[in-house]
């Protein structure tokens, strides 16, 4: 239970046990404040709208790099191609986690998406069905998605209405979603 409630709790408690005959309109007004601000402190550490839509886009985006990645080991030939999947499914993994950590430090019943989007989706089959030219849709899809990705992730992390936990690691992940970018331009096009 978290701080504020217990608080709460607390000076409820302690106004009740002193018996509301007990109390002025002042004290009542006091305790109506008090109370006040710890419901404000608990609602200020809620998911805002805007966490909710960057988180719902990011972990939708970092499924589609583990999967895409995923498929690029089983078909590209490419050794560069391989090499690159395997950081993008570890790193991509390490920061799923680390969102999924600071969102439970948030918001533990916040439910995170399980699948990709609908279009993501979409990539991801016709990567399956791309045959030969499975190298170079990889690389164009790996471009476009960090490009996307690195977008989200400014636009979220300049935000005033973003969670200061959610947006630290955001910020620490963004320098590894940069690197993955420039790493993927210098992918062969096959």
């Amino acid at each position: 239970m978290g701080l504020c409630v217990k608080t709460s709790i607390r000076l409820f408690h302690l106004v009740f046990r002193l018996g509301f005959h007990h109390i002025g309109m002042k004290k009542i007004l006091i305790f109506s404040v008090l109370i006040a601000a710890a419901t404000s402190a608990q609602a200020a550490s809620a998911l805002s709208h805007t966490d909710t839509n960057f988180l719902n886009k990011a972990v939708m985006g970092n499924m589609f790099e583990i999967q895409a990645s995923q498929l690029a080991l089983t078909m590209t030939k490419a050794p560069a191609d391989q090499t690159f999947a395997k950081q993008m499914i570890s790193d991509h993994t390490k920061l799923g986690n680390d969102v999924r950590a600071a969102v439970a430090k948030v918001d533990a019943n916040m439910m995170l998406p399980g699948s990709v989007s609908k279009a993501q989706q979409r990539m991801l089959n016709k990567l399956k069905k791309s045959g030969k030219n499975f190298d170079k849709l990889y690389k164009a899809d790996m471009l476009s998605s960090h490009a996307k990705t690195i977008t989200l992730f400014a636009n979220y992390t300049a935000s005033r209405h973003a969670n200061p936990t959610i947006k630290a690691a955001a910020m620490n992940a963004l320098p590894t979603i940069k690197m993955h970018h420039d790493e993927a331009k210098t992918l062969p096009k096959m």
